[in-house]
């Protein structure tokens, strides 16, 4: 929820400690920063679900345009690229605050919330003598007549201008901790906000960003990915052998590339990520083949885009027969001159894996025996 205004603060710096989640987040910690986007020009916003975005943004991946409806992510993207900012923070904290104003909690579409504080589908603060975060933020962006707490027309870029006060594009962390005092918020914020990202438009490099579809039988139709042995790879995919973290990847390489897999879980020789269904080998990129090994051709880029890939999705296991440096987890092996492993540790063993399973959460690394 929006942070209270302070009596007499400056618009930009107002900020108070409230948290209605501090129980249950106690011993959260931080996920991390990704990467500031830079200043956004605006863009028309036209049809159901669009997937157009000003440069420096992302696409909405294929679970945003599942989860988000598409008047929210018009509202969302729209007021992204007024205020500059990357539009799938906006839409995350719009998801956890109301469900995309989807929740029957009261305070989203009328009343306040069982604090007595708050309201909308961003869930500003109301209460105070000058209205709160609300009063000090509100806008009439649909120009009814009106600022209107309940509207996300209105809500929605209200919370963008919120952001922009509290440091946002500059410092995520901090802009988001200011909307919500706690360290698992910002951590619950960025990891939903990575799972919304799709393809990067522009500003980014040139290198993968975002996060793929996490579902495994999407990937296992994706038409730019081909299986060295469909037999146990497929069967992999459909019976939940699979991470969806790894299956998040893997559908966030297909953005970008063209490639071959080689291991998934069970065609692999047990006692590594593999059997634990968290890591695989591609041995052809862009038609590449990755023998014999060198530092010119799709393999050798593939591995420095997932050695420099932000966010829960980075690799914690990127081996290659060149280290793609500079991440502490990314190294070379000589017996790794024909493909590039990439994967996540966690406990070994056979897992599988619910089809309710998030990509960033903690049951995508530890699975079930």
């Amino acid at each position: 929820m929006a942070a209270p205004a302070v009596a007499g603060a400056a618009k930009a710096g107002l900020l108070a400690w409230q948290n209605r989640h501090v129980l249950a987040w106690l011993l959260a910690i931080l996920l991390g920063i990704p990467l500031a986007l830079a200043l956004i020009v605006v863009v028309l916003l036209t049809g159901a679900g669009s997937t157009s975005a000003g440069p420096g943004q992302y696409r909405p991946s294929a679970l945003a345009l599942r989860d988000i409806p598409a008047a929210y992510l018009r509202t969302y993207q729209a007021a992204g690229s007024a205020a500059g900012l990357d539009w799938a923070y906006i839409a995350a904290i719009g998801k956890i605050e109301s469900d995309h104003g989807r929740s029957n909690r009261p305070g989203v579409s009328s009343g306040v919330n069982f604090l007595g504080c708050c309201a909308g589908p961003m869930q500003f603060y109301i209460i105070g003598p000058r209205g709160g975060t609300w009063g000090a933020y509100g806008v009439d962006a649909n120009k009814d007549g009106k600022k209107d707490v309940y509207d996300p027309e209105d809500a929605i870029p209200a919370a963008a201008d919120l952001l922009k006060a509290n440091g946002a594009p500059g410092d995520w962390p901090k802009a988001i901790f200011g909307y919500n005092h706690s360290p698992k918020y910002v951590a619950d914020v960025t990891a939903q906000a990575a799972l919304y990202r799709g393809e990067l438009i522009s500003g980014g490099g040139g290198g993968l960003g975002g996060a793929g579809n996490p579902d495994a039988a999407a990937l296992a139709r994706n038409p730019k990915i081909t299986f060295s042995h469909p037999g146990p790879e497929l069967a992999d995919l459909r019976s939940g052998r699979v991470s969806p973290k790894l299956v998040s990847l893997l559908s966030l390489i297909a953005q970008r590339h063209i490639f071959s897999i080689f291991a998934l879980a069970s065609d692999h020789n047990p006692g590594s990520n593999h059997e634990a269904g968290r890591a695989v080998d591609i041995w052809m990129v862009d038609g590449d083949n990755c023998f014999p090994p060198d530092k010119s051709g799709g393999c050798w880029q593939l591995a420095q885009e997932l050695d420099r890939l932000d966010g829960c999705l980075h690799p914690t296991e990127l081996i290659y027969y060149f280290d793609p440096g500079p991440a502490p987890d990314s190294f070379a092996k000589g017996d790794h001159d024909d493909h590039i492993h990439a994967g996540y540790d966690g406990p070994l063993g056979p897992k599988r894996y619910a089809s309710s399973v998030t990509p960033c959460s903690p049951q995508a690394i530890s699975g079930s025996g």
